[in-house]
């Protein structure tokens, strides 16, 4: 019989609400930096890509040190969250691609849709498969 080792149902809330502050954060940091290469002639591609690259660098840091308090940043984890960052950047910009180029959609306007999606698939998954204690 597997035993649950899941926080409490009331730890778990207060780890959302962290998870959602880190992700708001990262969220203001990956707007201002894709906005800011935007503004600099960059092509949305890399600018998105700068963008996420930043912003997921800061969100692991965030995510183990406060929201999943794992304090235990590994290679493996790094290896998980970094396959976890690039996938949903793949996600990400084939949304970007068909919004702006098959809908004519305004690349700043796209990204702001498509952001609610990612931080939703980011949490389940960094839950069960990157921070979680054994």
């Amino acid at each position: 019989m597997t035993r649950d080792r899941s926080p409490p149902a009331g730890a778990l809330r207060f780890e959302f609400v962290r998870f959602g502050a880190v992700g708001a954060s990262s969220t203001v940091l990956y707007l201002a930096a894709y906005a800011g290469a935007l503004t600099l002639g960059a092509p949305f591609g890399l600018a998105a890509v700068g963008a996420f690259v930043l912003s997921g660098v800061y969100g692991y840091t965030m995510h183990d040190r406060w929201t999943f308090r794992t304090r235990a940043a590994s290679r493996a984890g790094l290896a998980r969250w970094l396959i976890l960052q690039v996938s949903v950047l793949g996600l990400n910009l084939l949304a970007l691609w068909g919004l702006v180029r098959q809908l004519g959609v305004d690349r700043l306007v796209a990204q702001v849709v498509i952001l609610p999606l990612i931080p939703c698939a980011t949490y389940l998954l960094s839950r069960r498969r990157i921070f979680a204690t054994p």
